[in-house]
């Protein structure tokens, strides 16, 4: 019984980083970005009430919102973040910026950072296939109402 108690305890100990949310006729979605202390992980979290839950674990570093999220038609959300190394508050940081589109399902990511994303197999190049800030402008543009 004490060893759940521990596990649960690790889970719990958490901060909100941010989080938001919308709703719209009998649904709700919405995305969180917590960091667990006892773990030393940040985590991001996309969720809907039709059983969506996608989680992402962050790289061991101190993230910041730049910003406030930015919702683009109710169904899209913007995140403006800023990576720091854990061990030097004097560097500039990572800059990184993420749309996730809840309608279509897809995921935009602009950052010198990989993530959680898979290195280009063919040419040995980590960014080679990774969206550039140009399409990804484009793609927060046509997610913006008129």
């Amino acid at each position: 019984m004490l060893a759940g108690f521990g596990v649960a305890l690790v889970y719990l100990a958490r901060e909100s980083i941010s989080s938001g949310q919308r709703c719209g006729g009998q649904y709700c979605w919405g995305y969180s970005l917590d960091q667990y202390d006892l773990r030393h992980k940040d985590r991001l979290r996309f969720w809907g009430s039709w059983g969506l839950d996608i989680r992402y674990d962050l790289p061991d570093m101190n993230v910041e919102k730049i910003n406030e999220d930015r919702w683009l038609a109710d169904r899209a959300v913007y995140l403006n973040l800023m990576f720091h190394p854990k061990n030097d508050s004097a560097a500039p940081g990572y800059h990184v910026r993420i749309v996730y589109d809840y309608q279509r399902g897809e995921l935009y990511v602009v950052s010198p950072l990989q993530l959680w994303r898979a290195p280009d197999y063919r040419s040995g190049n980590p960014s080679a296939n990774w969206m550039t800030d140009s399409q990804f402008d484009a793609e927060v543009e046509a997610l913006t109402p008129e």
